[in-house]
């Protein structure tokens, strides 16, 4: 499924290495932005899928646009 040419079946392995890069735990996301971690694990896992809302919370969290490009420091020092 695309939405906006996103991707979203793998956005979970983007959004693994977009946390490697960036040196953020699946833990620290769940918390800073109050998600379940175990869907979070589904997602990264590639077992379930975030609504296009949620994506673009997460990638303004982590400092990139929803196509996970990078474009400004992240949140996550804050």
């Amino acid at each position: 499924m695309q939405l906006c040419g996103i991707n979203i079946p793998m956005m979970g392995n983007r959004l693994k290495d977009i946390m490697k890069r960036e040196k953020i735990s699946a833990y620290r996301i769940s918390k800073d932005l109050e998600l379940d971690k175990g869907h979070l694990s589904k997602v990264l896992n590639e077992k379930a899928n975030y609504s296009l809302d949620k994506l673009t919370v997460i990638a303004d969290y982590l400092g990139y646009d929803i196509e996970f490009v990078k474009r400004k420091p992240s949140k996550k020092g804050r």
